[in-house]
């Protein structure tokens, strides 16, 4: 938990000079780093100047932080633990970065924030570089579960098979339950922006299952999932409370807190992705919102409409596809596109299925990846562009966008439920979004 912050600075006349080596080399003042760990507006560790090692107000041992030197280039020069780091360190005269990592970050870990901080410095000949104090910030995603006491109360055995899923990217999940209370931190990976939750469970007697999708996840956020018996205040005496979407029983509610742990932003989110249906606590009987919500702001600065699709309602797969009718939604952003998010929730088209054709349940065509190979030897963001999607630049501030899944419709073989899930942010960090249903006989 910590970061340096090198700042170029000769010793002044009146401070103890070491010997400096000749040539065209420098030194590096390692004590005077002076390491300093953030968690949102808390110090959570501080340290002294010149001194080895830090004070802190929560008994956490910086010893083992890494710290790497690496040059202007980015190639590693130097690497060392807090607490065997050289007093003197001698380089070559040039530009370095000094980066502090709390340990090596892993994909999901529990109860392990990661802390980072890095910033450059010069070597300049025959002198002693002093590194001024560096904050180092949450830099993982910070995730807790909380199941409201009622919920539980309505659960089957105490809430013992109350689980909620949460997964970043295909293979990374951390399983929460009533009597997991630790913290999840996921990896804030490139381009990776949504976190997928899914929850299952028997409540008021009725097997559960319901998923929601995180957008604009990112670096230290903390996403605080809290999970709740639904009430439906329009119910007749006799009624079980259940709703019912698609067929099925929906008796829990999602809501999210969001909290910057690295900044002061904070905001709420409501009734996410799937669970964002009719009737819920608070809305109009027979209104008709299956979409995700959009937050405060104009709501009409993002338009999603489409003159081939029923936006609210079933589209049946087999009247759709190459050759036979076009399946569009119309993008409109005032403030221009910043990311277009896209979920697929299908029991056929899975994960394991679309990387066979090098695509994945989950991306944003604002940040597709370009240069690691999919599973058919060709990049995500060459199989979007093979199967008509606009794709990075071609969607990144862009106004006005075509979102054309035709191309999947041959790929849906299997009868079901299928929906694609799509959420625009655009510039100005107002989202909205809309679920696709499309329905296979």
């Amino acid at each position: 938990m910590m970061a340096l912050a090198a700042g170029m600075s000769a010793c002044s006349d009146d401070t103890w000079t070491p010997d400096l080596k000749e040539g065209g080399e420098g030194q590096l003042n390692t004590a005077s780093i002076v390491p300093t760990v953030k968690n949102g507006e808390a110090i959570v560790i501080t340290g002294t100047q010149g001194a080895k090692k830090a004070a802190s107000r929560a008994t956490i041992d910086l010893s083992n932080y890494i710290i790497d030197v690496t040059d202007a280039n980015g190639a590693a020069v130097e690497s060392w633990t807090f607490s065997t780091m050289p007093s003197l360190p001698t380089f070559t005269v040039g530009s370095y970065k000094v980066v502090v990592r709390s340990h090596n970050v892993q994909k999901a870990e529990w109860d392990k924030p990661y802390f980072f901080g890095e910033q450059n410095f010069q070597i300049r000949k025959d002198e002693v570089t002093d590194v001024e104090a560096v904050v180092c910030k949450l830099a993982n995603i910070m995730v807790t579960v909380e199941f409201d006491s009622k919920l539980i109360d309505a659960a089957a055995d105490g809430g013992a098979d109350l689980k909620v899923a949460v997964t970043s990217e295909p293979g990374t999940t951390l399983e929460f339950t009533p009597a997991e209370k630790r913290a999840g931190y996921f990896q804030a990976i490139q381009g990776l922006e949504t976190l997928k939750v899914s929850f299952t469970g028997t409540v008021s007697g009725n097997a559960e299952s319901t998923t929601a999708v995180l957008t604009n996840v990112a670096a230290g956020q903390h996403r605080k999932i809290i999970m709740k018996l639904k009430s439906n205040g329009n119910q007749s005496p006799d009624e079980t409370g259940n709703i019912t979407v698609d067929g099925e029983g929906i008796n829990v509610d999602f809501s999210v807190e969001e909290k910057n742990l690295a900044g002061d932003i904070v905001s709420p989110e409501e009734n996410l992705g799937n669970d964002d249906r009719p009737n819920q606590e608070g809305e109009e009987p027979g209104g008709e919102d299956p979409n995700p919500p959009t937050p405060p702001g104009d709501e009409d600065a993002i338009t999603l409409t489409s003159e081939t699709l029923d936006v609210d309602g079933v589209n049946e797969a087999e009247k759709f596809g190459p050759g036979i009718k076009d399946a569009i939604v119309n993008i409109h952003s005032d403030a221009g596109v910043r990311n277009l998010n896209v979920e697929i929730i299908s029991d056929f088209l899975t994960e394991e299925f679309l990387s066979g054709v090098g695509l994945t349940t989950r991306f944003d065509l604002a940040n597709a990846d370009d240069t690691k190979e999919m599973d058919n030897g060709e990049t995500l963001a060459t199989n979007l562009r093979g199967l008509g999607f606009p794709v990075n630049s071609d969607v990144t501030g862009k106004n006005d966008l075509v979102f054309d899944i035709t191309g999947f419709m041959p790929l849906i073989l299997q009868a079901g439920d299928h929906k694609f899930v799509i959420t625009v942010t655009d510039a100005k960090g107002a989202q909205k979004g809309i679920t696709l249903l499309i329905r296979k006989s």
